[in-house]
């Protein structure tokens, strides 16, 4: 049980990680320092990797990685909405 939750966290950390890593090369740096790309622009990015984008942006949201608004992200209704890396 314990190394399943080990596993977990490990895979947790590589996707968010992973997520961070895009969202700084492909956002741009504002005046307060810092980095932000749209959804659409990171979907279209990411979803090469991974189908799993919008569960990890929020659970990168829940850990204070980075901050958007709203409660859910749709592809398509929510392009405009820019997500900023806060770490």
């Amino acid at each position: 049980m314990r190394g399943l939750k080990i596993f977990r966290y490990l895979t947790f950390f590589s996707e968010v990680e992973e997520l961070c890593l895009i969202i700084r090369r492909t956002g741009v740096v504002g005046e307060d320092g810092h980095v932000s790309v749209t959804f659409g622009q990171l979907f279209e990015t990411y979803v090469t990797i991974s189908n799993k984008v919008v569960g990890i942006l929020l659970r990168a949201r829940k850990h204070g990685l980075v901050h958007f608004e709203g409660e859910m992200l749709w592809q398509g209704k929510d392009d405009d909405v820019v997500i900023t890396l806060l770490q």
